[in-house]
């Protein structure tokens, strides 16, 4: 199993937003795709601390795959541009 981790730095403001759009945009794109397994929005219990995506794939391959969609490139602009930055790191199960 592969687990992909993407700490998100939300623009002051927009935190409710990216929140929306994670539920009505972003899972229901992703829902369907080949090897999807689970989605989650970590919303932070301190003030200043980011957001956590976590994304799990039967595979990483999978999860590239994904990325590759056309319907990835429409989604994801659109979390993204709530966003400061963000940064990802992969992890595969033991």
């Amino acid at each position: 199993m592969f687990v992909l981790h993407v700490e998100l730095k939300v623009k002051t403001g927009l935190q409710q937003a990216l929140e929306n759009t994670y539920r009505e945009v972003f899972v229901p794109a992703i829902s369907p795709q080949p090897g999807f397994q689970s989605a989650n929005l970590l919303r932070p219990v301190e003030d200043g601390a980011d957001y956590r995506l976590t994304l799990v794939f039967d595979n990483q391959s999978l999860q590239q795959a994904w990325v590759a969609t056309d319907v990835h490139q429409q989604v994801w602009p659109q979390v993204e541009s709530q966003c400061v930055g963000f940064s990802a790191i992969g992890y595969n199960t033991v």
